[in-house]
């Protein structure tokens, strides 16, 4: 029997998602015009990412776990969300200032409570939270050693990703590890 020739074979359509960042300073956009010496993670993510996944980055300077939502920039965020986007929560910076009322929350109370409310409310509107434990900070010891500055936090966060079953971007690890390799200097 002859065969007949098979229709030609396409990659599947690919359906664009977004992925919105939401957090403080460590992953926000920097203002390119003028000059800013400094860039947050989530401003330079685009460029690892093909075209058909857009990055919205809604994290702003300062903002802790609380701030954001009281704010109502979480629900700014809740609107635009479309089933099978992503959310990568990463807070922590801003929630260890114990004199800022507007800000502070506790690593074991309110800070895990926000962010398993961020979860919640992400998986209720269909898209797939990500957490992130805060990025180190560039802190050296006189030994030369990465010193702690975050406390509870990055623990905190890595209990809610465990509880909720929501997957874990350790930045503080992979951050204090690359800070260490690198130096003081």
């Amino acid at each position: 029997a002859a065969l007949k020739p098979r229709a030609a074979l396409s990659a599947p359509e690919a359906k664009p998602l977004t992925l919105f960042l939401i957090g403080d300073s460590t992953m926000s956009d920097k203002p390119v015009i003028p000059a800013y010496p400094e860039r947050g993670w989530g401003q330079m993510l685009p460029m690892y990412f093909k075209p058909e996944v857009r990055v919205a980055n809604h994290a702003r300077n300062g903002r802790s776990s609380k701030s954001f939502r009281d704010e109502g920039r979480w629900s700014s965020v809740l609107a635009l969300l479309k089933p099978g986007d992503y959310v990568i929560i990463q807070f922590g910076h801003n929630d260890e200032k114990k004199g800022d009322a507007a800000r502070f929350t506790e690593p074991f109370g309110e800070f895990e409570q926000n962010l398993k409310r961020y979860v919640h409310e992400a998986r209720a509107a269909k898209a797939v939270p990500v957490l992130a434990t805060p990025v180190a900070r560039r802190r050296f010891g006189a030994d030369g050693e990465v010193r702690d500055t975050h406390g509870d936090y990055p623990e905190a966060v890595r209990q809610v990703a465990a509880e909720e079953q929501v997957p874990l971007l350790d930045l503080e690890k992979r951050s204090r590890e690359l800070l260490s390799k690198m130096g003081p200097d």
